[in-house]
């Protein structure tokens, strides 16, 4: 079996799930009447507990780019996108991403559907890697 030469890898930072979990959870605090302070400190670990499921989930994930194709790798399995069926590729950056320096790139193929690469760290280089591996 021929092993791929591997351009790149990245995973995905996490960081912009957390930042937005927490001002969500600012801000629905602030809606919420705490009668007792240990409740509300139950309800705050059982938040933080989901988010970071959540977020170990992202990150679980592995994209790597080879010559001709997008590799995404997880506990569950691996997708394979071939570079040549791609149609377009952009990134996509809320507010808060941009001061992260994240964001998601999303690959349209041919046949219309996406596949989305989330939360990559610089995901201008990375982005310029993908454009750089298709024939």
């Amino acid at each position: 079996m021929e092993e791929k030469s591997l351009v790149g890898c990245t995973k995905p930072t996490g960081r912009r799930l957390l930042v937005e979990g927490t001002i969500i959870l600012v801000i629905f605090s602030l809606s919420l009447e705490i009668t007792s302070i240990i409740n509300y400190l139950i309800f705050v670990g059982i938040w933080y507990a989901i988010l970071f499921i959540i977020i170990a989930w992202f990150k679980s994930h592995t994209y790597c780019i080879s010559e001709k194709e997008i590799i995404i790798k997880s506990f569950l399995g691996k997708k394979v996108v071939k570079a040549e069926n791609f149609k377009e590729t952009f990134i996509s950056q809320g507010p808060i991403a941009k001061k992260l320096n994240c964001g998601s790139i999303y690959i349209i193929v041919k046949n219309g559907k996406a596949t989305i690469l989330y939360d990559i760290k610089n995901p201008e280089k990375f982005l310029e890697r993908i454009q750089n591996s298709r024939p």
